[in-house]
């Protein structure tokens, strides 16, 4: 049955949507000559550089800054934890007037293409690559933590959040945003299937075993996407990853010192593509009540996102 659900609504991943990492692993990237390699680097980088460049799709600008003065962004150090390529982080320097930006993600080649990325704008920026878990700076080192759409990928987020404080200065903010456990659309299944909802009514591991015996009947034509390569099958915990819900958030906020804690709450449907269509915005403004009544927001909130202070 959940077979048959996923591929009554599937999908595949285009080797040209260069906002995603797995394209470093197609040939188009790997059998290629160098100046060709740096190209796509660069087109990775200006995806979501031309998104914060452009303020009214701006994560930053979206989430929050309706919520914080931009002024106090100016002369500051800034850590964009999960950075990808680095283009949203570059381009945040250049928006806010920052003093230096440090990025860090996972993959080398994240590394690689976010430095070349910055030498060209010479910005003032520094990229590493590690986990949230252990993040490789001094205590007191940031004036903020930005984090977009990872925290759902980590393995321990309470973990996360403490080295987040950690690597805070006194009075120094958290940005934060990530897609939900419960909410409907944000199942991490897109490589196979866009059907909404199907961890409300079936088991995780289930849906993730599912999920990859599809990808492995596509063969060869998959390969460049279906996780081998870095043994995702055994971590990547699928559907939603590490299933943070709201009220999971709750905890692990009460279980830490952070103080002055601001949730913004935005419904379904109000961000990224689906936000352009007409009827989601209809939509989303009919949703939007329920993202304050406890229980509701679990499946009418889009994303987790919060301003902490240290």
């Amino acid at each position: 049955m959940i077979k048959f659900l996923m591929k009554t609504f599937e999908t595949f991943p285009s080797e040209s949507n260069f906002e995603n990492w797995e394209v470093f692993n197609h040939d188009i990237y790997l059998k290629n000559t160098e100046d060709k390699k740096k190209e796509i680097r660069r087109a990775s980088c200006l995806v979501r550089y031309d998104i914060e460049k452009n303020k009214k799709f701006s994560w930053m600008e979206n989430y929050f800054l309706r919520n914080l003065n931009p002024l106090l962004l100016k002369d500051k150090t800034l850590l964009d934890l999960g950075s990808f390529t680095g283009g949203r982080l570059t381009a945040w320097f250049e928006n806010y007037k920052l003093k230096k930006v440090y990025g860090l993600d996972i993959n080398p080649i994240f590394k690689i293409a976010a430095d070349e990325f910055a030498t060209e704008k010479k910005i003032n920026a520094e990229f590493k690559t590690g986990v949230g878990e252990k993040l490789p700076y001094e205590d007191n080192s940031f004036d903020f933590v930005v984090s977009t759409d990872t925290f759902e990928h980590v393995q321990d987020l309470e973990i996360t959040m403490n080295e987040c404080f950690r690597v805070l200065k006194p009075n120094g903010m958290l940005l934060a945003v990530f897609p939900q456990f419960l909410q409907p659309f944000e199942s991490h299944l897109n490589f196979v299937t866009k059907l909404p909802c199907i961890h409300w009514f079936f088991n995780s591991k289930k849906i993730s075993k599912k999920y990859y015996e599809i990808m492995k009947e596509r063969g060869e034509s998959a390969k460049w996407y279906n996780g081998e390569k870095y043994n995702l099958e055994k971590w990547e915990k699928l559907p939603t990853l590490n299933g943070t819900s709201i009220r999971k958030f709750e905890k692990i906020l009460k279980n830490n010192n952070w103080s002055n804690i601001k949730w913004i709450k935005k419904p379904i449907l109000s961000d990224g593509r689906r936000a352009k269509n007409f009827f989601f915005k209809l939509l989303s403004l009919l949703f939007y009540p329920f993202v304050f009544i406890k229980y509701f927001d679990e499946l009418f909130m889009g994303r987790i996102c919060v301003i902490c202070k240290k």
